[in-house]
């Protein structure tokens, strides 16, 4: 087959690293593309084998100039499918079908508003959560990580992790104000980097936190971080299922997440959510208890580590592609 996906972002976030690592594994037996806007920042994390187009013009619902460019692209290499990733793609890419001789898969990663997705006739769910706010049959896929053997290495200071781009909708100024009201000693380790840099440096510098809360930014080593922490928390008001949550089923010894409307309460048991008010209040009473969260944790979890992973994904992505041809 050949694939081209299509993504309207410039910037590395959990839905691109799903499009990077899903393309890599199939460019090893299958022709694919990616297509993104120019001045893509993650392209060098592709392999050689999946080629790009930048595309020029503004990715703008009628732009015909960026219909033109695409539509060359697309007809050019005779692609079969077109996986658009996202709404703005989804969008672009259900003109596309209508002109050119290709099947278009659509995916929804969360559970925000989307009409298009009601529309477009092959769609791919990232939870049952995001599948029910279609108003018409989907499939859902769990996307899922290879994961590698860490050993950890725990701090004897009490040490909390969050990993996503820092954006509003991730919630983070919530959990540096509520890391705020802990009673005992503990440093916060935020991974990513975004729009809300500088406001979260003003908080945390405003509620007194520069020798406890730390912003590390990107990093590639997120498996070991985790690994080597007490508790990871997921603070986010809006989530499909994101991947910190897969990521952190296989290294965190303890994850706990708002439901945040997404997939999470499809894997988290009830005990592992939280809501924001409470933040502070959960998070000591895992401190005070954590050899029981810890192995609770891991029992209700151990039926995940079979599912979510990107072995398993790719081999039911794979028969979804089929099945369209």
């Amino acid at each position: 087959m050949k694939i081209a996906y299509l993504s309207c972002s410039r910037f590395y976030g959990g839905v691109e690293k799903i499009v990077v690592d899903t393309l890599n594994e199939l460019s090893k037996s299958n022709d694919v593309a990616l297509i993104v806007p120019k001045n893509c920042e993650f392209l060098d994390r592709l392999d050689k084998n999946v080629r790009v187009f930048e595309y020029q013009s503004y990715d703008k619902r009628y732009n015909i100039f960026l219909y033109i460019e695409l539509y060359k692209f697309l007809r050019l290499n005779q692609f079969e499918i077109l996986h658009a990733h996202g709404a703005k793609a989804a969008q672009i890419g259900f003109v596309l079908e209508k002109i050119l001789n290709l099947k278009l898969v659509a995916t929804k990663h969360n559970n925000r508003k989307g009409k298009i997705f009601n529309r477009v006739k092959n769609v791919i769910a990232v939870s049952k959560q995001v599948a029910s706010t279609i108003n018409q049959s989907s499939k859902v896929l769990y996307f899922g990580i290879s994961p590698k053997i860490i050993t950890p290495i725990l701090s004897d200071i009490f040490t909390i992790t969050a990993v996503g781009r820092l954006d509003k909708i991730k919630g983070f100024d919530i959990l540096i104000s509520e890391a705020a009201k802990l009673n005992f000693p503990f440093k916060l380790q935020i991974i990513g980097d975004g729009r809300e840099r500088q406001n979260l440096e003003n908080l945390i510098k405003k509620l007194n936190l520069k020798d406890r809360v730390f912003l590390l930014g990107f990093q590639d080593d997120i498996p070991q971080l985790l690994a080597n922490s007490h508790l990871q928390v997921i603070s986010s008001h809006k989530e499909g299922l994101p991947i910190t949550l897969m990521e952190g089923i296989f290294y965190s010894p303890i994850v706990i997440s708002t439901l945040a409307g997404g997939g999470i309460g499809e894997i988290l048991d009830k005990r592992f959510i939280y809501h924001h008010e409470n933040l502070a209040l959960k998070i000591e009473e895992i401190y005070e208890n954590r050899v029981k969260f810890s192995k609770l944790f891991k029992t209700t979890n151990a039926k995940f580590k079979q599912i979510l992973t990107f072995q398993n994904y790719i081999l039911e992505l794979r028969k979804y592609y089929k099945g369209l041809m």
